[in-house]
Protein backbone atom coordinates (compact mmCIF):
# COMPACT_ATOMS: atom_id res chain seq x y z
CA UNK A 1 0.00 0.00 0.00
CA UNK A 2 1.20 3.65 -1.15
CA UNK A 3 -0.43 6.72 0.09
CA UNK A 4 -0.49 10.82 -0.71
CA UNK A 5 -0.80 13.65 1.47
CA UNK A 6 -3.15 15.76 -0.04
CA UNK A 7 -4.15 18.88 2.09
CA UNK A 8 -3.34 17.00 5.13
CA UNK A 9 -5.11 14.15 4.67
CA UNK A 10 -3.39 10.65 3.68
CA UNK A 11 -4.94 8.67 0.20
CA UNK A 12 -3.97 4.93 0.31
CA UNK A 13 -3.48 3.59 -3.27
CA UNK A 14 -2.19 1.00 -4.71
CA UNK A 15 0.18 1.20 -7.92
CA UNK A 16 1.34 -2.26 -9.65
CA UNK A 17 2.24 -3.00 -13.25
CA UNK A 18 3.39 -1.16 -16.27
CA UNK A 19 1.94 -0.61 -19.62
CA UNK A 20 -0.12 1.98 -21.45
CA UNK A 21 -2.97 2.99 -20.20
CA UNK A 22 -2.97 3.25 -16.66
CA UNK A 23 -6.48 1.98 -15.49
CA UNK A 24 -7.15 4.14 -12.03
CA UNK A 25 -10.25 2.33 -10.03
CA UNK A 26 -13.02 4.32 -8.08
CA UNK A 27 -15.27 2.12 -5.25
CA UNK A 28 -18.30 3.12 -5.18
CA UNK A 29 -20.69 4.25 -1.73
CA UNK A 30 -19.45 3.00 1.27
CA UNK A 31 -16.79 0.76 -0.38
CA UNK A 32 -12.97 0.41 -0.41
CA UNK A 33 -10.57 -0.28 -3.60
CA UNK A 34 -10.97 -4.39 -2.74
CA UNK A 35 -13.88 -4.21 -4.79
CA UNK A 36 -12.20 -3.98 -7.59
CA UNK A 37 -9.48 -6.50 -7.13
CA UNK A 38 -10.37 -8.91 -9.32
CA UNK A 39 -9.73 -6.37 -12.14
CA UNK A 40 -6.60 -5.19 -10.71
CA UNK A 41 -4.95 -8.66 -10.46
CA UNK A 42 -6.24 -9.34 -13.82
CA UNK A 43 -4.79 -6.45 -15.71
CA UNK A 44 -1.76 -5.63 -13.80
CA UNK A 45 0.19 -7.84 -15.85
CA UNK A 46 -0.55 -5.66 -19.40
CA UNK A 47 -1.37 -2.37 -17.91
CA UNK A 48 -0.68 0.01 -14.60
CA UNK A 49 -3.25 -0.64 -12.54
CA UNK A 50 -4.31 2.17 -9.39
CA UNK A 51 -6.93 1.09 -7.00
CA UNK A 52 -7.59 4.31 -4.66
CA UNK A 53 -9.24 4.08 -1.00
CA UNK A 54 -11.17 7.22 -1.19
CA UNK A 55 -11.28 9.44 1.83
CA UNK A 56 -12.60 7.50 5.63
CA UNK A 57 -12.39 3.92 3.65
CA UNK A 58 -9.97 0.89 3.40
CA UNK A 59 -6.59 2.70 4.55
CA UNK A 60 -7.05 6.35 3.67
CA UNK A 61 -7.42 8.64 6.39
CA UNK A 62 -10.74 9.26 7.84
CA UNK A 63 -11.17 12.86 7.25
CA UNK A 64 -14.58 15.10 5.95
CA UNK A 65 -15.21 16.26 3.54
CA UNK A 66 -15.24 13.11 1.15
CA UNK A 67 -18.03 14.02 -0.79
CA UNK A 68 -17.75 13.09 -5.15
CA UNK A 69 -16.28 16.47 -5.69
CA UNK A 70 -13.71 16.61 -3.05
CA UNK A 71 -13.23 12.48 -4.06
CA UNK A 72 -12.65 13.53 -7.56
CA UNK A 73 -10.24 15.98 -6.36
CA UNK A 74 -7.96 13.70 -4.27
CA UNK A 75 -8.05 10.90 -7.06
CA UNK A 76 -6.55 13.98 -9.48
CA UNK A 77 -4.39 14.27 -6.97
CA UNK A 78 -3.17 10.85 -6.94
CA UNK A 79 -2.37 10.63 -10.74
CA UNK A 80 -1.04 13.88 -10.74
CA UNK A 81 1.59 12.21 -8.36
CA UNK A 82 2.03 9.09 -9.89
CA UNK A 83 2.52 11.02 -13.10
CA UNK A 84 0.67 8.63 -14.77
CA UNK A 85 -2.17 10.27 -16.63
CA UNK A 86 -3.90 10.52 -19.13
CA UNK A 87 -5.84 7.68 -17.20
CA UNK A 88 -8.83 5.30 -17.87
CA UNK A 89 -11.20 5.76 -15.16
CA UNK A 90 -13.41 3.13 -14.10
CA UNK A 91 -16.03 3.84 -11.23
CA UNK A 92 -18.34 1.47 -9.58
CA UNK A 93 -21.86 2.95 -8.42
CA UNK A 94 -21.15 6.15 -7.31
CA UNK A 95 -17.59 6.09 -8.46
CA UNK A 96 -18.99 6.68 -11.45
CA UNK A 97 -19.52 10.04 -10.51
CA UNK A 98 -16.71 10.69 -8.78
CA UNK A 99 -14.87 9.54 -12.94
CA UNK A 100 -17.40 12.27 -14.43
CA UNK A 101 -16.27 15.24 -11.76
CA UNK A 102 -12.81 14.71 -12.33
CA UNK A 103 -12.82 14.37 -15.96
CA UNK A 104 -14.89 17.59 -15.86
CA UNK A 105 -12.44 19.82 -13.41
CA UNK A 106 -9.60 17.64 -14.39
CA UNK A 107 -9.89 16.39 -18.52
CA UNK A 108 -6.07 16.43 -18.92
CA UNK A 109 -5.79 13.45 -16.79
CA UNK A 110 -8.56 11.58 -18.62
CA UNK A 111 -7.91 8.92 -21.42
CA UNK A 112 -11.48 7.63 -21.39
CA UNK A 113 -14.51 6.69 -18.53
CA UNK A 114 -16.14 3.21 -17.34
CA UNK A 115 -19.50 3.62 -15.37
CA UNK A 116 -20.19 0.39 -13.46
CA UNK A 117 -23.59 0.52 -13.10
CA UNK A 118 -23.53 4.03 -11.79
CA UNK A 119 -26.58 6.27 -10.59
CA UNK A 120 -27.09 8.22 -14.25
CA UNK A 121 -30.36 9.02 -14.56
CA UNK A 122 -31.98 12.00 -15.17
CA UNK A 123 -32.93 12.81 -11.85
CA UNK A 124 -29.33 11.83 -11.09
CA UNK A 125 -28.42 13.00 -7.24
CA UNK A 126 -32.28 13.01 -6.51
CA UNK A 127 -33.06 11.63 -2.91
CA UNK A 128 -29.41 11.21 -2.17
CA UNK A 129 -30.42 13.75 0.69
CA UNK A 130 -32.99 11.94 2.74
CA UNK A 131 -30.37 9.13 2.41
CA UNK A 132 -27.83 11.23 4.24
CA UNK A 133 -30.19 12.49 6.54
CA UNK A 134 -31.12 8.85 7.48
CA UNK A 135 -27.98 7.78 8.23
CA UNK A 136 -27.03 10.90 10.20
CA UNK A 137 -30.12 10.57 12.28
CA UNK A 138 -29.34 6.99 13.02
CA UNK A 139 -25.66 7.57 13.36
CA UNK A 140 -25.15 4.14 11.92
CA UNK A 141 -25.13 3.23 8.38
CA UNK A 142 -28.31 0.49 9.35
CA UNK A 143 -30.53 2.85 7.40
CA UNK A 144 -28.35 1.56 3.74
CA UNK A 145 -29.00 -2.21 4.52
CA UNK A 146 -32.29 -2.07 2.48
CA UNK A 147 -30.16 -0.64 -0.03
CA UNK A 148 -27.85 -3.34 0.05
CA UNK A 149 -30.34 -6.15 0.08
CA UNK A 150 -31.59 -4.52 -2.83
CA UNK A 151 -28.00 -5.44 -4.64
CA UNK A 152 -28.53 -9.27 -4.63
CA UNK A 153 -29.93 -11.18 -6.91
CA UNK A 154 -31.38 -14.43 -6.82
CA UNK A 155 -28.80 -17.33 -5.67
CA UNK A 156 -25.83 -15.07 -4.98
CA UNK A 157 -23.65 -16.80 -2.62
CA UNK A 158 -24.04 -15.98 1.27
CA UNK A 159 -20.34 -15.82 0.99
CA UNK A 160 -20.86 -12.86 -1.52
CA UNK A 161 -23.38 -11.11 0.24
CA UNK A 162 -22.10 -11.34 3.34
CA UNK A 163 -18.65 -9.74 1.92
CA UNK A 164 -20.71 -6.73 0.56
CA UNK A 165 -22.32 -6.36 4.13
CA UNK A 166 -19.18 -6.30 6.04
CA UNK A 167 -17.76 -3.63 3.29
CA UNK A 168 -20.75 -1.24 3.10
CA UNK A 169 -22.78 -1.55 6.66
CA UNK A 170 -18.88 -1.10 8.60
CA UNK A 171 -18.19 2.18 6.63
CA UNK A 172 -18.15 4.84 9.49
CA UNK A 173 -21.76 6.68 9.60
CA UNK A 174 -20.08 9.94 8.91
CA UNK A 175 -18.03 8.96 5.91
CA UNK A 176 -21.53 7.24 4.29
CA UNK A 177 -23.33 10.49 4.42
CA UNK A 178 -20.37 12.45 3.69
CA UNK A 179 -19.53 10.64 0.36
CA UNK A 180 -23.29 11.40 -0.68
CA UNK A 181 -23.35 15.27 0.44
CA UNK A 182 -23.59 17.83 -2.64
CA UNK A 183 -25.24 15.00 -4.77
CA UNK A 184 -28.64 16.67 -4.97
CA UNK A 185 -27.12 19.46 -6.56
CA UNK A 186 -25.70 17.10 -9.53
CA UNK A 187 -29.03 17.01 -11.51
CA UNK A 188 -28.51 20.52 -13.15
CA UNK A 189 -25.14 19.54 -14.21
CA UNK A 190 -26.11 15.91 -15.27
CA UNK A 191 -25.97 16.89 -19.11
CA UNK A 192 -22.77 18.91 -19.47
CA UNK A 193 -20.72 15.99 -17.03
CA UNK A 194 -22.18 13.32 -19.72
CA UNK A 195 -21.41 15.85 -22.73
CA UNK A 196 -18.04 16.27 -21.60
CA UNK A 197 -17.12 12.23 -21.14
CA UNK A 198 -19.01 11.43 -24.42
CA UNK A 199 -16.31 13.36 -26.01
CA UNK A 200 -13.98 10.81 -24.77
CA UNK A 201 -14.30 6.79 -25.06
CA UNK A 202 -16.94 6.14 -22.93
CA UNK A 203 -18.28 2.89 -21.94
CA UNK A 204 -21.15 1.98 -19.25
CA UNK A 205 -21.20 -1.51 -17.97
CA UNK A 206 -24.80 -2.22 -16.17
CA UNK A 207 -26.41 -4.92 -13.50
CA UNK A 208 -29.02 -7.15 -14.95
CA UNK A 209 -31.98 -4.44 -12.88
CA UNK A 210 -29.44 -1.09 -13.57
CA UNK A 211 -29.15 1.35 -10.50
CA UNK A 212 -29.02 4.10 -13.65
CA UNK A 213 -31.22 4.42 -16.30
CA UNK A 214 -29.51 3.10 -19.83
CA UNK A 215 -32.01 4.13 -22.15
CA UNK A 216 -32.19 7.81 -20.92
CA UNK A 217 -28.12 7.76 -20.78
CA UNK A 218 -27.75 6.34 -24.67
CA UNK A 219 -30.48 9.88 -25.70
CA UNK A 220 -28.27 12.08 -24.25
CA UNK A 221 -25.11 10.91 -25.83
CA UNK A 222 -23.30 9.66 -29.23
CA UNK A 223 -20.66 7.57 -28.67
CA UNK A 224 -21.47 5.86 -25.44
CA UNK A 225 -20.89 2.03 -25.57
CA UNK A 226 -23.39 0.07 -23.07
CA UNK A 227 -22.35 -3.33 -21.73
CA UNK A 228 -25.33 -5.33 -19.57
CA UNK A 229 -23.79 -8.05 -18.00
CA UNK A 230 -27.20 -10.46 -17.46
CA UNK A 231 -27.69 -12.55 -13.63
CA UNK A 232 -26.02 -9.97 -11.96
CA UNK A 233 -26.34 -7.58 -9.53
CA UNK A 234 -24.85 -4.13 -8.27
CA UNK A 235 -21.47 -6.08 -7.86
CA UNK A 236 -21.02 -7.34 -11.25
CA UNK A 237 -17.57 -7.05 -11.21
CA UNK A 238 -17.26 -9.37 -7.89
CA UNK A 239 -19.84 -12.24 -9.59
CA UNK A 240 -18.76 -12.20 -13.29
CA UNK A 241 -14.78 -11.18 -12.65
CA UNK A 242 -14.02 -12.71 -15.69
CA UNK A 243 -16.46 -10.97 -18.41
CA UNK A 244 -15.63 -7.24 -16.33
CA UNK A 245 -12.03 -7.89 -17.25
CA UNK A 246 -12.71 -8.77 -20.98
CA UNK A 247 -15.39 -5.49 -21.25
CA UNK A 248 -11.72 -3.59 -20.08
CA UNK A 249 -9.55 -4.87 -22.19
CA UNK A 250 -12.05 -4.25 -25.32
CA UNK A 251 -12.36 -1.12 -24.21
CA UNK A 252 -8.32 -0.21 -24.29
CA UNK A 253 -8.70 -1.28 -28.00
CA UNK A 254 -11.45 1.75 -27.82
CA UNK A 255 -9.12 4.33 -26.28
CA UNK A 256 -6.72 3.27 -29.38
CA UNK A 257 -8.56 3.59 -32.06
CA UNK A 258 -10.25 7.34 -31.27
CA UNK A 259 -9.16 9.57 -33.63
CA UNK A 260 -10.55 11.85 -31.00
CA UNK A 261 -7.96 11.69 -28.35
CA UNK A 262 -4.98 13.09 -30.17
CA UNK A 263 -7.17 16.29 -31.20
CA UNK A 264 -7.83 16.86 -27.60
CA UNK A 265 -3.85 16.81 -26.94
CA UNK A 266 -4.31 13.00 -24.89
CA UNK A 267 -2.26 10.11 -25.93
CA UNK A 268 -1.66 6.71 -24.23
CA UNK A 269 1.82 7.59 -22.95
Amino acid sequence: MSSLDVGGVRIAFADEGSGAPTFVFIHGLACDRSAWQPQFDALKGDYRCIAIDLRGRGESQHALPCDPETAANDVAAVIRHLDCGPAILVGHSLGGLVALLLNDAHPDLVLGIVLGDSPIRADLGRNFERTVEAVEKAGTTEPLRELVESFFVEGASETYKDQIRSMMLGCPADIAAGMLDGCEGLESRALDLIGAADKKPFMAIWASKPIGDPAWLRDQTMFLRQEPIPGTGHFFHLEEPAITTALLRAFVDDVRRDPRLEAQGLSLG
